[in-house]
């Protein structure tokens, strides 16, 4: 894929922020703000377009503010990798390198979101253990108007998100304001920035912005039970089952078909045509109805997708090329003459474009 990661002359120097997860021991620290990838984007050694390579992040990813230098940005990578994927170094800086043939993937926790891709031979350190995963980090340098700010309240900062522990993000839902509706005592719309929190004095769940319009489903005391709609980027979520997998490719799949065969994961694929199965391929019996899809993307190979009856009258009435979010169980991590990975449908929702 292209990148972007080239000099721009004449860039304001009040549309870009310097950017670090986390500043290495001999570096000052400094002010930092919260900020967003908005574009997958190359992370280079030095801060020019001919830097070194060292990695490509993924769109969506949020980082921290720090040292701004011509239009680049420093950031530090800090996620989890595969211990497997690592090989220790004999350095007083750095303690990993990455040691897989193609590269491995950084993620937000361990079997989470991909963070970014990181190449064979990047030195890494370590933050800390959890069984077969370590957290690291990396400094570098990334293209400053690939970023946008991602505003977080300072007050709010160290409160629970949805679903994750104290000291992360607070989620954030932006909903439109509007004039003109006629009185009603079930809405409302909130006054200020304003926290929403699971149980009356509990964890905050989500900040609402000035404005976010309200249905009001309960009221107890000083308080009142809410409903609100709003869009979250993907790479925020995961499913509420941990045993889901999120993030896994499908080079990861084949290249590790026992780790995977059994578990489920979540892909987006893109419907290619429906089958009725000859019998040839390893994991699909004859006459067994499956999907060949195109996956999962933005990977270019191709995934057997076995249905069952629920699903078969659905798949029926989609158009070829349409984009489905599946969550599947993998029955073959790499069938023996193609090495396409053969999955059952578990779930799936039409993603429209």
């Amino acid at each position: 894929m292209q990148q972007s990661s080239h000099l721009i002359a004449g860039l304001p120097a009040c549309l870009l922020a310097a950017v670090s997860l986390a500043i290495l021991p001999n570096q000052a620290a400094e002010a930092q703000d919260q900020y967003r990838v908005t574009r997958r984007e190359n992370f280079r050694r030095e801060p020019r377009p001919d830097g070194r390579l060292l990695a490509s992040v993924s769109e969506g990813a949020e980082i921290m503010g720090g040292e701004n230098r011509s239009g680049w940005v420093e950031v530090t990578l800090e996620g989890w990798i595969w211990r497997q994927s690592l090989r220790p170094l004999d350095s007083t800086q750095y303690d990993y390198e990455v040691s897989a043939g193609s590269g491995e993937n950084l993620r937000v926790r361990p079997n989470g979101p991909i963070l970014a891709r990181l190449s064979t031979g990047f030195w890494l350190q370590e933050v800390e253990t959890a069984g077969e995963w370590v957290k690291v980090k990396r400094v570098g340098w990334m293209w400053g108007r690939s970023l946008e700010l991602a505003a977080v309240l300072p007050e709010l900062a160290r409160e629970p998100t949805v679903g994750e522990g104290a000291g992360s993000t607070p989620a954030r839902l932006e909903t439109e304001t509007s004039g003109g509706s006629r009185p009603t005592i079930d809405r409302a719309v909130t006054l200020g920035r304003s926290a929403m929190r699971a149980v009356p004095g509990g964890d905050t769940t989500a900040v609402l912005a000035v404005g976010a319009r309200l249905t009001i489903l309960a009221r107890s005391g000083p308080w009142v039970r809410v409903r609100t709609e709003g869009w979250v980027h993907e790479s925020n979520l995961r499913p509420v089952s941990t045993d889901v997998l999120v993030g896994v490719s499908g080079a990861e799949v084949r290249a590790q078909p026992e780790r995977f065969e059994g578990r489920v994961l979540r892909w987006t694929v893109q419907l290619l045509a429906v089958r009725t199965s000859d019998g040839l391929r390893e994991g699909i019996p004859t006459g067994q109805r499956y999907i060949l899809a195109r996956g999962p993307l933005p990977e270019a190979g191709f995934v057997y997708v076995l249905l069952d009856d629920e699903h078969r009258e659905e798949i029926d009435r989609l158009s070829p090329l349409a984009e489905l979010v599946v969550l599947v169980r993998v029955k073959v991590g790499c069938d023996r003459y193609l090495c396409h990975p053969v999955v059952e449908l578990i779930e799936m929702l039409v993603r429209k474009r």
